[in-house]
């Protein structure tokens, strides 16, 4: 069977358990084909080993870090933002830069209202609509050292005219949604929109079309 040159991969992993056998696996890789995302939350590890539930993980992530980065692969790295770590997200930035600068792109991640997330929403969503400013901090820090930042899954009337070109459209066609004030939004053609399930009363604070 032919190889399928055309073919992309986004594997998502937690980065928990490369282990040292792996290199020549990776290393056989077409590494061009193959994009990792992987999540980090903080550079605290109190907080992101809360966030994930596991005591010692961010330890543990920053080894695998390291070996994906020995590996030359191109990584993804993925924050859903929160309210445990919202406020910390310019030190995030800050260690980016100098602990992992050889990543691809930083994926900062409004929270999708599922699974756990909905079960804890009011203790969870960080409403970036009337709090950006710790988002556009860490975005500035992580530009100013040529990291790449995207804004995933954010509503573009949630984000200052200057940062709109960081959140391309990427919520699913499938579960995507639209509220009714974006209806005569001229944004709208470009914009992700919202995922179907998010809460109509209890979300973002400032929303409007533009």
């Amino acid at each position: 069977m032919l190889a399928r040159e055309d073919l992309r991969f986004h594997v998502l992993t937690n980065g928990q358990h490369f282990e040292s056998a792996d290199r020549e696996v990776m290393l056989a890789l077409d590494r061009s084909r193959v994009v990792w995302g992987v999540p980090l939350y903080s550079a605290d590890p109190t907080i992101h080993d809360e966030i994930v539930g596991k005591a010692g993980a961010f330890e543990k992530l920053q080894s695998g870090l390291a070996f994906l980065g020995r590996a030359g692969a191109q990584i993804e790295l993925r924050t859903v933002l929160m309210q445990p770590n919202a406020q910390g997200l310019p030190r995030l930035a800050r260690y980016l830069t100098t602990s992992v600068p050889f990543i691809q792109t930083w994926a900062i991640m409004q929270l999708e209202n599922i699974g756990y997330a909905r079960q804890n929403w009011s203790r969870l969503f960080f409403d970036s609509s009337t709090g950006f400013e710790t988002v556009a901090q860490a975005i500035d820090i992580a530009r100013s050292r040529s990291i790449d930042v995207q804004l995933f899954n954010f509503p573009l009337c949630t984000v200052p005219g200057p940062y709109r070109h960081l959140a391309p459209s990427t919520i699913s066609d499938w579960k995507r949604a639209y509220m009714d004030d974006c209806k005569n939004c001229s944004l709208r053609g470009d914009c992700g929109g919202f995922f179907e399930w998010h809460p109509r009363e209890h979300g973002y604070a400032s929303l409007g079309g533009v």
